[in-house]
């Protein structure tokens, strides 16, 4: 009992700092701390991992015999980094509109070059998003069998995806985030493994789950109207008086297309938010086995804060513009959604968000005594992040202005980012030796395809087309305890040209949202390694 205590507290402090050791995790399966499979590269759907099997197929569980207890530690590090550089077309077109309107200036704060994020956020239960520089972490789980091992029940803590990032202060790429953070953490997974036949084993498991999402974002809107305001604004007292005093006031400042607008904070979150793992797994000989596990889509309505703060360039150009003694001025005070130039926005936002479904099958073959293979075949649901719609309980100042540009996407108290993913199919295939009675040495490889079409690639999700190679070992300490070591090296590259994302740096003036890139070449590489280790015995 005081093992079963035990567990119940690593959980309940692993719930908490769980996310401290996800440092550059970068989707689903990277996170759940499982030595066994990251050694195989995740190719375990016919080969489930000890108390984990909850998670890659909840059948294994019916492996399991007696009382176990796994406790595990998790470390990992990563780095992204992105270069941004101005097109040659994008250079040509500000020399032009520079040289052809007399003081025009389109200097942009944005240099040339480099980009790190080495440090993690994520979204934390009662914290919020938190920049963590420790990336070390406990969890654990337990399973209990009958005495023929007909059922058998299973517990833990385990995060399924994880992703998140603290960029350098005035990064060159902070309009695609300071800051985002992203957690699904499954806090209670009661599962059950039932054995059909001698052969036959099938699993389900009720999650529950916290989901929440943090963004720390600067934005702007870099379209060429901007370029025209600018140059009004700067053409003030230069012969336009009447249009400037009569029609509209941009005597107060203009806005250019460089220029930032504000900042957006948001912390939304849901700690309830349940789905399903239901698996197979079939052993009809020593020497093969089949497995299959269906992990359902989890939707939540994500709730909390936002903050939108605005630069004074912008506040001081909508007092001009709503000034009452103008035409513009009148039309604003009549109705025309024109920002009235406040400095901040704050309230409650609103997120539906969906974890995609998950499916996977894979086979187990013992090809010698000592040598075992596995290979898997996977698909995950990310189509079903069409968009991520922001809804909020106040009318937003810098969202009134664009419901008259973009108001398929904007209202006065929404804005839908699109995002245009596609689901993915990939494999993964693994590799163990039995080298003596004790030990035994592990190898995989995953392919990851990326979800984000080319037309769709950016900063804010810094990931496409990825790789893992795992390397790993499983010691047998004694007749009762086993000791598995993980170590994984993931790495991702994305080269963006200008003009080629809507997401990022389209061209394309009815691009609008968003795209704070515009005529911009962007590349981002991502590096991750992760450190697994796990020790299961009996209690």
């Amino acid at each position: 009992m005081k093992i079963i205590s035990l567990i119940k507290k690593t959980g309940f402090i692993s719930g908490i700092l769980f996310p401290l050791i996800t440092h550059g995790q970068l989707a689903q399966n990277l996170t759940i701390g499982n030595a066994k499979a990251l050694g195989l590269a995740n190719a375990v759907t016919a080969d489930p991992p000890g108390i984990d099997a909850i998670h890659f197929n909840p059948a294994g569980l019916t492996r399991l015999k007696g009382r176990k207890v796994n406790l595990k530690v998790v470390a990992g590090q990563f780095t992204i980094s992105s270069e941004l550089m101005r097109s040659a077309e994008l250079e040509k077109d500000i020399d032009r509109l520079e040289n052809n309107i007399p003081g025009l200036d389109l200097s942009d704060s944005v240099e040339n070059g480099e980009a790190v994020a080495g440090t993690v956020s994520a979204m934390l239960p009662f914290f919020g998003l938190t920049e963590l520089p420790v990336l070390l972490a406990p969890l654990g789980g337990f399973s209990i069998s009958t005495p023929d091992n007909t059922l058998t029940f299973a517990d833990a803590v385990y995060a399924p995806m994880i992703v998140g990032f603290t960029r350098e202060e005035d990064s060159n790429a902070r309009f695609e985030g300071n800051a985002l953070g992203f957690t699904h953490l499954a806090y209670f997974t009661p599962s059950l493994g039932v054995r059909v036949t001698d052969t036959l084993s099938i699993g389900a498991g009720l999650i529950f789950s916290y989901t929440g999402v943090g963004m720390d974002l600067d934005m702007r809107l870099p379209h060429i109207l901007l370029a025209g305001v600018e140059a009004l604004a700067g053409s003030c007292g230069s012969g336009s008086s009447l249009a400037q005093n009569v029609i509209v006031n941009l005597c107060e400042g203009g806005i250019g297309p460089f220029d930032t607008i504000g900042n957006l904070y948001l912390e939304v979150e849901e700690g309830f938010n349940p789905s399903i793992n239901i698996g197979v797994l079939w052993e009809p000989t020593e020497w093969f086995s089949w497995g299959a596990v269906y992990q359902s889509e989890a939707k939540a309505q994500l709730t909390g804060d936002f903050e939108f703060e605005y630069e004074q360039k912008w506040i001081d150009f909508f007092h001009g513009l709503n000034n009452d003694s103008t035409l513009v001025g009148y039309l604003s005070q009549a109705g025309l959604p024109i920002p009235q130039g406040v400095n901040s926005d704050k309230g409650t936002a609103t997120l539906d968000f969906t974890i995609p479904a998950h499916f996977a099958t894979g086979i187990s073959v013992q090809l010698t005594p000592r040598f075992k293979t596995n290979i898997d075949i996977k698909w995950t649901d990310t189509a079903a992040w069409e968009e991520f719609k922001i809804e909020f309980d106040t009318q937003v100042d810098f969202l009134e202005i664009l419901t008259l540009i973009a108001p398929e996407q904007v209202s006065a108290n929404s804005i839908a980012f699109p995002r245009g993913y596609e689901s993915t199919w990939s494999w993964a295939i693994g590799f163990e030796y039995q080298w003596d009675d004790r030990l035994a040495l592990r190898a995989g490889y995953e392919d990851r395809p990326s979800a984000i079409p080319d037309d769709k690639a950016d900063l804010l999700a810094p990931f496409g087309a990825a790789f893992l190679v795992g390397l790993g070992f499983s010691y047998q300490w004694d007749k009762d305890s086993l000791i598995d070591v993980g170590m994984g090296m993931l790495q991702s590259s994305v080269d963006i040209p200008s003009g080629s994302s809507s997401n990022l740096n389209s061209r394309d003036p009815k691009d609008i949202i968003y795209t704070p890139y515009s005529g911009y070449d962007a590349k981002t590489e991502i590096t991750a390694y992760l450190f697994e280790f796990s020790y299961l015995t009996v209690f």
